[in-house]
């Protein structure tokens, strides 16, 4: 199992493979997915990156959904060393105008032209793309993390349900080091199907619905939407579904699970014991995971199908616990940091705080470690959104 290190090297290998990387929607009127090739959706990006570095974009503003231009554009930004700042469609238009007026973009994109549009109409900037010898736009936020030649970075924004929403830093190397850790504990591969629903501006999204299964071999479902949430299994017909606590106790209680689906992996808070005994009982192997936005996801992962609340620790996650209980994490797959942008101003950097300590993560969480080494949490201690 190859450990990748930028999404450069992730890619590499897929000009070559010409099984289905991407299955997404052929219509609504009945039609049978659509695949798309690993050899294709490396072409696609390939192209559109030379188009993105050319054009000077140097921020993206992304407004993130399941379609296959999406994650296209996605890969290409990063590609072509532009940092992407990730929300989602599901946000009110309020919300999106703010987020994009304060991150300092020079590029909009969505799916939908008109919000494209009104974002870009709202932000001051032209529909056309920048011109790479141009001054930087009137307002953007200079790249703290600037270095020429590398690969753009993702910026993730924390839920804010436990406190302020921040901006999280992470780059492709900590990304890619977090799908690894994620195929050792739990391997995918040719031959797989994962269910895409959650949204891709969300770091157990991104990481565990998307980039985890392109990195090993398997195929991509992209979800219908909201509309589709009770069709989308039977569509796709998943062999792995990634999800949230509350989607998945909404598929399951619908019984609208496929027969062919045979892992659940659980991300954002534990599930409950009645649905994880359920879902054992119908034959499913439910994995429970551990992670944070500032960990590019899972830290510690269910092994022992009998106790999936034990969580084993990942590769290279290096987790301790502290004398008042909180757990704390060493790991690869740190954050650069978070950006304030409200600091930012014309010429001026963003400020820019990590509160990793030498290194390691002090999460909020409380926890222990039983005598085999797994993770056991137990409740909280600060403001940290447990992913």
């Amino acid at each position: 199992m190859h450990k990748y290190l930028t999404f450069r090297e992730l890619m590499e290998p897929w000009k070559d493979n010409f099984h289905p990387a991407l299955i997404y929607s052929g219509g609504d009127d009945g039609h049978e997915p659509v695949r798309m090739s690993y050899s294709y959706l490396n072409e696609q990006i390939l192209e559109l990156s030379r188009k993105i570095k050319d054009a000077g974009i140097r921020r993206e503003f992304m407004i993130t959904d399941h379609r296959p231009e999406t994650v296209i554009r996605l890969f290409a930004c990063a590609r072509a060393g532009c940092d992407v700042v990730l929300t989602d469609e599901a946000l009110s238009e309020e919300m999106l105008f703010y987020l994009a007026s304060v991150c300092g973009a020079d590029s909009v994109y969505a799916s939908d032209s008109d919000l494209e549009q009104a974002v870009r109409s709202h932000l001051g900037i032209p529909a056309a793309p920048p011109n790479p010898d141009a001054e930087p736009v009137p307002g953007a936020v200079p790249d703290p993390f600037a270095k020429k030649g590398r690969e753009g970075r993702l910026i993730f924004f924390t839920s804010g349900t436990t406190s302020q929403s921040k901006a999280v830093v992470l780059s492709t190397r900590n990304l890619c080091l977090s799908a690894w850790s994620g195929q050792s504990m739990l391997p995918c591969g040719e031959g797989d199907v994962i269910l895409s629903l959650l949204p891709l501006s969300h770091v157990f999204g991104f990481v565990c619905s998307m980039l985890w299964g392109l990195a090993y071999g398997a195929a991509i479902a992209l979800g219908r939407g909201v509309r589709h949430m009770f069709d989308d299994c039977k569509y796709f017909n998943p062999t792995i579904l990634p999800a949230v606590p509350s989607l998945m106790e909404i598929l399951y209680r619908k019984q609208v699970l496929n027969k062919g689906l045979r892992v659940v992996l659980i991300g954002a808070a534990p599930l409950s014991q009645e649905v994880t005994g359920a879902l054992r009982d119908a034959g499913l192997k439910v994995y429970l995971g551990y992670g944070l936005t500032e960990t590019s996801s899972g830290i510690a992962i269910t092994q022992d199908l009998e106790d999936p609340y034990a969580l084993a620790p990942c590769p290279d996650a290096d987790i301790r616990i502290e004398e008042d209980g909180e757990v704390s994490v060493k790991t690869p797959c740190l954050m650069k940091g978070y950006i304030d942008f409200s600091t930012a101003r014309p010429g001026v950097q963003a400020k820019v705080s990590n509160p990793a300590i030498d290194g390691r993560l002090y999460t909020g969480d409380l926890g222990f470690l039983d005598e085999r080494g797994y993770l056991h949490l137990t409740g909280r201690k600060k403001d940290m959104l447990v992913l």
